[in-house]
């Protein structure tokens, strides 16, 4: 490779460069992963003369086009008619902020949140107070004094913003100035290797934005898109409005059954893995045909697995699934056995399933270990084989979940979720059934989560970790929630109770709330009462969760 050409082009050259459409994104590249928030603050940074980094390109010949591409990008699309390509392979996520800081367009990122450029804009009007502060930020251009960048940096900028006084012209030029010419340090590479290029991906990635085991096995990869055909799969999956949060899970399940566990019982790391297909596929085309026909068997297994958990075990979308790699390890059984589990089998998921999320055993050390434990499990129940699914260790009921608050992003929390819809909540109102699928759709929905003792009501007396927990959480919808406001449950139970006394229990029963004649619930004094409720709650959990998975999970 040779050595790189560095030089500086300012934003308004690079702006021109991206309108000819001179730029393209390898197959290598991620998607466009960043925020509104970060993408702001790169632009307060450019405005501050403050240093970005810099752009790394890729020059080839033309003829390297089957190496773009073509999924719907924030950036343009490279044109074709160009002699020379410009890979991008690192500051993908810089030029699409610059590029659409003109363009003010609607994006979708990699997470499937919505970005409104048009809603960057500067904060024309600063006090003293003010200046050391954020200029450019992401809010709705409304007042006078936040101005859309997409109108300060048009041609036209001057006819937009007409009937803006003087002194404010005067700072939105000054802005429109700092922007237009911020020197961007280019470093261009030209005539390497896919694979000395796939090398400098890694490396320059390592340094700055998480860099994941998918990205390195795609960077590997070669000229194989791997990353589109596990990119399809998650298409499809978000078009049943379950969106992944990255393609490794998906890699991982390919791996899990493509790949032989070393003495340790670890399957190869994926990169390991990619290069070893690479040389495999660039051995002739048989190769790549028995390639793509057991990448078609194993995307089919990866759909169905995700399918059997939305069916089975109440994981509504994404933010239910208590792990990424659960869909990548029960893949396994279907890739094996394409039909619906027989009972012996089901049986089995079901422990996994339960045990797996409430013992977050896809997490910390060991959890390589776990998935190719449970995905030879899988594989082995799919071909008739007898196996049992086995917890390593019983667990702490107090450690597990009474400590586990219910903001958490971890496995535990998340299938303590499940187990609420697996109760099919009702309202508090009238006992009828909530729809989680469309009243809650999310558990993520904060205006949803509800708590049983008012955290208001507790905050004097404990601290936020406790009357945060999950043993003060269940299902609420907004309506019943703000109907409840600050009410101990002594007073908004009694009044559901008195109602229709057959009805309530249905309904506390849903919810997995102890309510018998001497609960907690009913008592006075605050922290006496919660007391006794968060010990007769957890015991009412963990008691679910067992029900729910058919085995003994909590040491008594």
């Amino acid at each position: 490779m040779r050595p790189p050409a560095i030089k500086k082009k300012r934003i308004g050259a690079l702006r021109r460069e991206l309108v000819a459409r001179r730029y393209a994104i390898p197959k290598l590249q991620r998607n466009f992963v960043w925020d509104a928030g970060r993408a702001a603050k790169l632009l307060d940074s450019i405005y501050r003369n403050i240093p970005i980094g810099s752009i790394f390109l890729w020059e080839m010949e033309r003829k390297a086009a089957n190496l773009i591409r073509q999924s719907s990008a924030v950036l343009p699309h490279y044109d074709p008619d160009h002699k020379q390509i410009w890979f991008v392979i690192d500051g993908q996520q810089r030029l699409s902020v610059i590029h659409q800081a003109f363009a003010g367009e609607t994006k979708i990122n990699d997470r499937g949140r919505e970005i409104h450029f048009s809603r960057l804009c500067f904060v024309a009007a600063a006090t003293a107070e003010q200046r050391d502060s954020q200029r450019i930020v992401y809010r709705r251009p409304i007042g006078k004094h936040l101005v859309p960048l997409v109108d300060i940096l048009a041609l036209d900028w001057r006819v937009r913003l007409k009937g803006k006084p003087a002194w404010m012209m005067k700072q939105i030029a000054d802005c429109r100035h700092r922007i237009l010419n911020y020197p961007v340090p280019i470093v261009t590479v030209a005539q390497a290797s896919l694979e000395e290029i796939g090398e400098v991906f890694i490396r320059v990635n390592s340094q700055g934005m998480r860099i994941t085991s998918a990205d390195r096995a795609i960077a590997i990869m070669g000229e194989m898109d791997i990353r589109a055909m596990a990119e399809d799969v998650r298409q499809r999956l978000a078009a049943k409005s379950f969106r992944l949060e990255g393609v490794d899970p998906i890699l991982m399940g390919f791996n899990l059954i493509h790949e032989k566990p070393n003495g340790r019982g670890v399957p190869p790391k994926l990169e390991t893995m990619a290069a070893r297909w690479s040389r495999e596929l660039n051995s002739g085309k048989a190769n790549v045909k028995q390639f793509e026909k057991t990448w078609d068997r194993y995307q089919r297994s990866f759909l169905s697995a995700v399918d059997y958990l939305r069916s089975h075990f109440w994981v509504y979308d994404e933010s239910y699934l208590p792990s990424a790699n659960m869909p990548a390890t029960l893949a396994s059984y279907f890739y094996h056995h394409p039909g619906q589990p027989h009972t012996k089998a089901r049986k089995e998921i079901r422990k996994w399933f339960w045990a797996t999320g409430v013992a977050q055993r896809y997490s910390g050390r060991g959890y390589h270990q776990n998935l190719v434990a449970d995905a030879q499990l899988f594989a082995d129940l799919a071909r008739g084989k007898s196996r049992t699914f086995v917890l390593e260790s019983q667990l702490d009921p107090i450690a597990t979940i009474q400590n586990a608050e219910y903001s958490s992003k971890a496995a535990r929390t998340r299938v303590y979720f499940c187990l609420l819809a697996a109760s099919r909540p009702r309202y508090l109102e009238n006992g009828e059934p909530i729809n989680l699928s469309t009243d809650i759709a999310s558990y993520a929905n904060v205006a949803h989560r509800h708590h049983i003792f008012p955290k208001g009501q507790l905050h004097a007396h404990f601290p936020a970790s406790v009357y945060n927990g999950l043993c003060n959480i269940c299902f609420l919808v907004s309506q019943d929630n703000l109907a409840i406001g600050m009410k101990l449950p002594r007073v908004y139970l009694s009044a559901c109770r008195d109602e229709n006394r057959q009805r309530f229990a249905r309904v506390v029963r849903s919810h997995l709330i102890p309510a018998g004649p001497s609960g907690g619930v009913w008592q006075k004094g605050t922290a006496a009462a919660f007391e006794k409720f968060r010990s007769e709650r957890l015991q009412l959990i963990c008691a679910a969760f067992e029900e729910q998975a058919g085995m003994r999970i909590f040491r008594r």
